[in-house]
């Protein structure tokens, strides 16, 4: 390292040392435990035209004990914490975090353990926030089917309605004869595979209404050839033949 030797006057070494005497009551006044520099590294930053010289120790006390260092332990040990809150957070004022209602536990565990690495890796965080921040995603996901129910989405209000107007045919075709009947069966059939596509009804569901349909109107389930008498018995049916309900009353 090269040496330079400076020759200054008395005045000048008077008036550099009133500023380095300035800037140590001032450091001092902001940061009671400020690690003051020598006067020959004030000498030194003010040739570099550095306006805030700092020593080694000064940079190491700032690193370990000042705003910097309680953000740099927030980041190290609170991540995984903070973003567990803020997805919990996020939950009780209108957002989510879901995940597919598919998933096993095994692929959730593996997804929010890519997604923490991903989150820590492009943040240059320290690998060992990984497992953290993974269990704390885990914790905080929500099943998807959960999150329309409460936030009421388009999806759910169609399955919601698709339910409604699966009950409302199957009291249609109770209620139907003829041809009507065979129509409102159809109608049915076709809501409830609508229903299982969009996840408002079970597949085993399904098949005990037609069950109880079939051992209901057993004679809707009997394909009848369709000739024009079949149309003109139909037709009769349809005039002559009560309906359930005032069957029901005449019986009793």
């Amino acid at each position: 390292m090269r040496q330079i030797t400076l020759s200054l006057r008395e005045e000048t070494v008077a008036s550099l040392q009133r500023d380095f005497e300035t800037f140590l009551r001032l450091s001092l006044k902001l940061d009671p435990h400020f690690v003051t520099p020598s006067f020959e590294d004030f000498l030194r930053a003010k040739l570099l035209d550095n306006p805030t010289p700092l020593t080694e120790q000064a940079v190491q006390r700032m690193l370990t004990h000042g705003q910097y260092a309680w953000a740099k332990r927030a980041l190290d040990k609170e991540f995984p914490e903070v973003v567990e809150i803020l997805i919990r957070q996020a939950a009780e004022h209108g957002f989510a975090f879901a995940i597919r209602p598919d998933w096993t536990a095994e692929d959730l565990i593996t997804a929010s353990r890519e997604l923490a690495t991903a989150i820590v890796t492009e943040a240059k965080g320290d690998a060992s926030q990984i497992e953290a921040l993974a269990t704390q995603i885990k914790s905080a996901t929500e099943d998807i089917r959960d999150v329309e129910t409460r936030m009421q989405t388009p999806a759910w209000r169609l399955a919601d309605s698709l339910r409604q107007r699966v009950y409302e045919t199957k009291i249609a075709v109770e209620n139907s004869v003829g041809s009507n009947a065979r129509e409102k069966l159809g109608e049915l059939r076709c809501l409830l595979r609508l229903g299982i596509y969009f996840g408002s009804i079970q597949k085993q569901e399904a098949q005990q209404v037609l069950e109880y349909m079939r051992s209901l109107r057993p004679e809707l389930f009997v394909d009848e050839p369709y000739d024009g008498f079949t149309r003109f018995a139909s037709w009769l049916r349809a005039i002559f033949a009560p309906p359930p309900r005032m069957r029901a009353r005449t019986q009793r």
